[in-house]
C-alpha cells in the first residue's frame, strides 16, 4: 500500500514542519500549507487523503475551509485542529460541515497517527 498524501494547514510554521517531519516518520507523505488560499490550492492539486486544518488561519477559518474541501470530495479525511477550548456549538457546526475529527492542540502526535489509520481504514471500507 502507498504512503498516504496528507496536506497540514496552519498559519504556525513550526507546528506544520514538527507535524509533517513527525507524520512523515510514521509512512505519510506530507505537504504543507501556510494559509487557506495556498492550502485550498494545494488541496485541488494534490487531493490528498487526509487534511489537517487549523481552525483560525489568517485569510480564512477552518470552517470554511471544511466546507469547501467536502463539496470536493466525500473519501477526504478531514481534520479540525485549534489552539483554543471549542464549544459544544463551534465543533457541532464543523461536523456539520464536514469534520471527520477535532483535536485541541498541544496533542500526541502517536495519537494523531492512530486516528488518521483509523479513518482512513474506515473510509476504505465504505
Amino acid at each position: 500500500m502507498s504512503a498516504s498524501k496528507l496536506l497540514i494547514i496552519d498559519d504556525d510554521a513550526h507546528l506544520r514542519e514538527s507535524l509533517a517531519e513527525s507524520l512523515e516518520l510514521d509512512g505519510f507523505r506530507c505537504h504543507q500549507a501556510g494559509t487557506a488560499r495556498e492550502g485550498l490550492d494545494k488541496a485541488h492539486r494534490l487531493t490528498p487523503e487526509v487534511v489537517l486544518m487549523d481552525i483560525q488561519l489568517p485569510d480564512s477559518s477552518g470552517f470554511q475551509i471544511c466546507s469547501t474541501l467536502r463539496k470536493a470530495s466525500r473519501e477526504m479525511v478531514l481534520i479540525m485542529m485549534s489552539g483554543r477550548f471549542l464549544s459544544a456549538e463551534e465543533k457541532t457546526q464543523g461536523f456539520e460541515l464536514g469534520a471527520d475529527e477535532y483535536l485541541t492542540k498541544p496533542f500526541d502526535i502517536a495519537e494523531l497517527s492512530v486516528r488518521i489509520r483509523q479513518l482512513l481504514t474506515r473510509n476504505a471500507a465504505r
